[in-house]
C-alpha cells in the first residue's frame, strides 16, 4: 500500500516532452508481447516483435492519446494511455503503421479481428485503456496498478465503465484482480489472442 501511495504521488499527466521516454517504456513493456510478435516478427528472433515497428507504433499511440488529457507517466518508468468517455481518438495513424510493417498475409486476416475488437467496446460512455506498460527494471513495484487505479477511482466515483484489451493470460489475470471481466477471446493464431475486458463501476 505504501508503494502504491508513493507511486500515485509521483504520477502526473503526460506532456509532449514525455514522448520519447513513454515510447521507450511502452516498447520495452511489449518487447515480448505475442500479438506484436505475430504482427511484426523480428527476422532474427521471430518470437519477438521487430523493435523499430513496435517503437514507431508506441510513439504514434502516445501522440494519438495525449491530446485527450488522460495519459499518465510515473518517473519515466511507467506510462498509461487512456481515452475518456465520449472521445474516440483518430487511430488511423496506428492502422497505417500496422499496414506498413505487417506482411499482407498476416495483416489481411488480422484486420477482421481488429474490427471485431472495436465493435466490442461498450456503447455506454467509458474510459478506454489503449496502452499501459512498466519498464523492466521497475516491475513488481505496483506502478502498473497505480496507473490503473488513477482512472478506476474516477470510474467508481463518477459511475463510468472501463474497457481494455489484454494480450496475454498474465495481463488478463492482472486486470481481473482490478475488477475487469473478460467479454470474449479473439484468436489470431495458436497462442496469440486478444481478451476484451470491461469493468463496471463499484
Amino acid at each position: 500500500m505504501t508503494q502504491t501511495i508513493a507511486s500515485l504521488a509521483r504520477m502526473r499527466h503526460a506532456t509532449p516532452h514525455d514522448a520519447d521516454a513513454a515510447a521507450t517504456v511502452l516498447t520495452e513493456a511489449f518487447s515480448a508481447d505475442p500479438l506484436m510478435a505475430y504482427l511484426w516478427p523480428d527476422p532474427d528472433r521471430p518470437e519477438f516483435p521487430a523493435q523499430q515497428a513496435l517503437r514507431e507504433f508506441m510513439r504514434a499511440a502516445f501522440e494519438t492519446y495525449l491530446a485527450h488529457g488522460h495519459s499518465y507517466v510515473i518517473d519515466g518508468r511507467a506510462a498509461a494511455l487512456w481515452s475518456p468517455p465520449g472521445i474516440k481518438p483518430d487511430t488511423s495513424p496506428l492502422g497505417e503503421i500496422f499496414v506498413s510493417h505487417a506482411a499482407p498475409e498476416i495483416f489481411a486476416p488480422a484486420r477482421a479481428n481488429f474490427a471485431a475488437m472495436h465493435e466490442l467496446h461498450p456503447e455506454e460512455p467509458h474510459f478506454y485503456l489503449a496502452q499501459i506498460g512498466v519498464a523492466d527494471a521497475s516491475r513488481g513495484q505496483g506502478l502498473g496498478s497505480a496507473l490503473l487505479q488513477r482512472i478506476l477511482l474516477t470510474c467508481d466515483n463518477e459511475g463510468f465503465l472501463a474497457h481494455l484489451e489484454a494480450t496475454t493470460p498474465q495481463s488478463q489475470a492482472l486486470y481481473a484482480r482490478h475488477g475487469f471481466e473478460t467479454v470474449t477471446e479473439i484468436s489470431f493464431a495458436s497462442g496469440v489472442a486478444l481478451y476484451p475486458m470491461t469493468r463496471t463501476p463499484r
